[in-house]
């Protein structure tokens, strides 16, 4: 039985929007078998006992469901030490098709994580940033329409930090936006410090700082930070405890989130129903 402080659900997949039931009762089992993604025949038994589990790391982009199964089952989930919630809200996209609930509503979850957990448990990402065409256009498209207003309505909660990323051009990404109708734009770094510029006299003006994921790249910009999604000294202050510090050497190499177990997976019972268009980690074919 493989036992981990810190369990991250999930990476991989969308679980508190779609699986919530299959988390809780997991959680009842005390424990859950994981598939490596890339070995079939490699399962790992993950210990979900609050004796061995500290804190959860719940992504999502829609809270919705882990809400109403949080309060159905405080008492379970409570049982554990703490909660650190990672919620990416882009600005409204026809590349994220089925994400079927609005920029308000999912607003109105963040504020209600903040005032149940505090702004230090919530992470705020607007993640990717992403420029594109439709195949039979030259006008290039972006994501960033809603930026100031999502940063502004923010940093009435409290939250003084959004993290960020670049839409990275993977190949099945590249092709799943081609098989689409659509165009993957790669700005040059020149052309992305000039966006950031704009992005931070934004995040400036409301006291919030900016944090690339995996985008080492970035970091030379005046005023970028290094992103720690999973941030081991953040987590000791939710759950007022120690807890191990070890660089998470499974992810990218430039990736600074600390050690944790992630119970997700990618396809199957956990494909993501989400379908956005520049996601790295849906199989989904075309």
């Amino acid at each position: 039985m493989k036992k981990s402080e810190i369990v991250s659900c999930s990476r991989r997949t969308d679980i508190p929007a779609f699986r919530m039931e299959w988390v809780v009762n997991k959680i009842k089992d005390g424990y859950v078998d994981v598939v490596n993604p890339f070995n079939k025949n490699q399962i790992t038994r993950v210990s979900l006992s609050s004796e061995n589990v500290k804190c959860w790391v719940w992504w999502s982009k829609n809270f919705a469901e882990w809400i109403k199964y949080y309060i159905r089952y405080k008492d379970l989930f409570r049982n554990f030490k703490g909660h650190y919630f990672q919620f990416t809200i882009n600005s409204p996209s026809e590349l994220e098709p089925n994400l079927n609930i609005s920029l308000q509503e999912r607003i109105e979850q963040l504020n209600w994580l903040v005032k149940e957990f505090g702004s230090l448990a919530v992470n705020y990402r607007f993640d990717p940033i992403i420029f594109y065409r439709k195949s039979n256009s030259k006008r290039i498209k972006n994501n960033l329409d809603k930026f100031e207003f999502i940063i502004s309505e923010v940093s009435k909660m409290g939250i003084d930090e959004v993290i960020f990323s670049f839409a990275t051009m993977y190949s099945k990404v590249k092709r799943r936006m081609h098989a689409r109708g659509y165009k993957l734009i790669d700005p040059s770094l020149k052309k992305k410090k000039q966006i950031i510029d704009k992005l931070l006299n934004i995040c400036n003006k409301f006291n919030i700082k900016m944090k690339a994921c995996c985008q080492p790249d970035l970091l030379i910009i005046p005023g970028i930070e290094q992103s720690h999604c999973i941030d081991a000294y953040k987590i000791e202050k939710i759950i007022e405890e120690n807890i191990k510090k070890l660089k998470d050497t499974g992810q990218r190499d430039s990736c600074g989130c600390y050690k944790s177990k992630d119970i997700g997976g990618y396809d199957g019972i956990f494909q993501c129903k989400h379908n956005c268009s520049y996601c790295y980690a849906n199989p989904t074919r075309e």
